[in-house]
């Protein structure tokens, strides 16, 4: 078994390797979409965007929930693994068939005949990834991120040059479905390569049903999830227009990194670390009051901060034919701020081992979401942003308070520890709106002068405020880097304490 003292050490590197391999992929993807967005037109990406919920409901399908069962159970057999790559390469093949054949009834339903074609393509992209499910979930329970950064930038420069050539020669939206193809490609030959696992081709029935009990609970939480996340993009893409999607899809996309980057590096590492120490409470509940703490603090400033450069960042950035997103951006900037909340709450619910609660958690609130998007669909899009905030909000509460039953870490104590965080995070939000506005006419100059003032301020503040968790987690975060980097940077920041007053 592992030591405490071993699992905080494996944990800390995992949290490096893990924000080194989700930083350069999605540094590496988002680079290519600001590209892209130079050369394609809203409504190319608005037809991506039409097909997005029905390329992530099939990829739930193909991996059933094993691939978390297989991370969250304390001790997996061969029988385990091999049983589950053929179950998702099986179903993989299936779930792409039926996609396939669905094609022409999808592109009826947009009124789009160029979607039936993009929908079979985009099919054979779900059965490329179902050959690499079980060694994406081993190297997550091996705690093993250099790998799959090493696959993630191969994977990334490789698909996203191909895509960016294609658009510079004007095949339009192909070239998004290229990039996604030779990404997914790339990434499972890798994994082969470099991950020393190979399956022995035989299917346990056995092994299949021991994990189908939490896997299942967590397929049918993950189908919720995808359906109420993606549904949006279909509304959209339906009600109105690819141009719309399009717009709409890039504040999401752009929203999501700094928030999905975070969580990310976290979520992955917790997992299988909160799942290690389940049976110890008080060590669980501290474990999630540090992850909690620990993404919030960096999450707050960034989410509000991008509310306040949305403007001059689109402009600097994508151009002025994306500046519909922007009211979009802010309002989904505001939303994601508490996405931290939701995840870690729901990652100690999987850790000890009540899928079935997960499962009752996420019909709860996406029912919220559905009775949300049934007000305000008929109204406009923007309307419907601001309800996925209104839901945002409730459903913090919704998850924190099934926490306090599990390990007692609830609303209120959640709500004492993030508070300060908050607070700080809306004054400097407002200050650093307030030194750029002046500069609107200049958005390169304004975004620097929010985004300079934002990154001194924050920590500032919290330094001079003597916050305990805020100089827990500067103390975490500085762990993680190399032995020599990491006593200069502890050197440094002990220096910058006698220079500010108490």
């Amino acid at each position: 078994m592992t030591s405490p003292g071993e699992l905080k050490s494996r944990s800390i590197a995992a949290v490096g390797w893990s924000a080194i391999d989700l930083a350069g992929r999605q540094g590496l993807q988002f680079t290519v979409a600001v590209i892209l967005a130079r050369l394609l037109s809203p409504s190319e990406f608005g037809l991506i965007g039409m097909l997005s919920l029905f390329i992530a409901v099939a990829a739930t399908f193909v991996d059933g929930g094993f691939g978390a069962a297989l991370i969250q159970r304390d001790k997996i057999t061969e029988a385990d693994k091999s049983s589950v790559l053929l179950f998702n390469v099986t179903a993989g093949g299936a779930v792409a068939c039926v996609l396939a054949a669905a094609a022409p009834l999808i592109a009826r339903f947009y009124s789009q005949p160029v979607l039936e074609p993009l929908t079979r393509w985009m099919a054979l992209n779900v059965f490329i990834t179902s050959l690499c499910s079980v060694q994406n979930a081993l190297l997550s329970r091996e705690l093993d991120f250099r790998t799959p950064f090493k696959v993630g930038v191969l994977a990334g420069v490789s698909s996203g040059s191909v895509a960016v050539w294609m658009a510079w020669h004007g095949w339009g939206v192909w070239s998004l479905v290229t990039q996604t193809l030779v990404s997914s490609t790339v990434s499972s030959i890798a994994l082969w390569v470099l991950h020393p696992w190979r399956p022995v081709f035989r299917l346990w029935s056995n092994s299949l049903r021991s994990l189908f009990g939490f896997g299942s609970r967590m397929l049918g939480s993950g189908l919720l999830n995808t359906f109420f996340d993606r549904i949006q993009l279909t509304v959209i893409g339906k009600a109105f227009s690819a141009a719309d999607l399009g717009q709409y899809s890039r504040a999401y996309n752009t929203q999501q990194l700094p928030v999905g980057l975070l969580t990310a590096v976290v979520s992955r590492v917790t997992l299988p670390v909160f799942s290690q120490i389940s049976g110890d409470a008080p060590a669980l509940r501290n474990g999630v009051r540090k992850a909690l703490v620990g993404l919030m603090i960096p999450t707050l400033p960034m989410m509000f901060g991008l509310a306040v450069v949305a403007r001059p960042l689109v402009l600097v950035l994508l151009g002025a034919k994306w500046l519909p997103c922007v009211p979009y951006l802010r309002v989904l900037s505001i939303a994601g701020a508490f996405y931290p909340v939701h995840v870690v709450n729901l990652i100690a619910t999987q850790a000890v081992g009540r899928s079935d609660l997960f499962l009752r958690l996420e019909i709860a609130k996406k029912v919220l979401i559905g009775l949300a998007l049934l007000a305000t669909f008929r109204i406009s899009v923007m309307a419907m942003v601001w309800a996925v905030l209104v839901v945002s909000i409730a459903c913090v509460y919704i998850n924190s308070h099934y926490s306090r039953m599990l390990i007692g870490y609830g609303t209120a104590r959640q709500f004492f520890d993030l508070t300060p965080y908050v607070i700080i995070a809306t004054l400097t939000s407002v200050l650093s709106w307030t030194a750029g506005a002046p500069l609107s006419h200049t958005p390169l100059l304004s975004l620097l002068v929010i985004v300079l003032t934002g990154l001194v301020t924050y920590p500032a503040t919290c330094h001079l405020l003597r916050l305990e968790l805020f100089r827990a987690t500067v103390s975490q975060a500085v762990s993680v880097f190399p032995r020599r980097k990491r006593i200069a940077l502890r050197s440094s920041y002990s220096e910058l304490q006698p220079r500010l007053p108490v």
